[in-house]
């Protein structure tokens, strides 16, 4: 039985990423101000659109280096697992504009 394990990686991937991004995030934006987030957030998305761009797609590792060395540039030392998860969604958002996976629905809380 040959099975293709594709769809079930970027099932987890997807899941992760939501996780991440609905409690990571959050704490994140507790330890900043307003301002602090929103300038790390736009260098993050700067920093995946350019990598994007200069690396090919299975240099997945020099990607997010790139993103962590350009934030690092900047004075951003903040927790490792917070930096991945605001990599991560920004990623997510990144393939989502470009139609490569679908966007996930939240429901509303009752």
């Amino acid at each position: 039985m040959n099975i293709d394990l594709t769809q079930i990686i970027l099932a987890v991937i997807g899941l992760i990423s939501v996780v991440l991004t609905g409690f990571v995030i959050p704490w994140l934006k507790n330890k900043l101000t307003d301002h602090q987030y929103d300038t790390l957030a736009s260098l993050v998305r700067v920093g995946v659109f350019a990598a994007e761009q200069l690396f090919t797609s299975d240099m997945w590792k020099e990607k997010k280096q790139y993103v962590v060395d350009l934030l690092a540039e900047n004075g951003y030392t903040v927790d490792t697992t917070a930096v991945d998860a605001l990599i991560e969604a920004t990623v997510r958002e990144l393939r989502i504009e470009q139609g490569q996976v679908p966007k996930i629905e939240e429901t509303p809380e009752a």
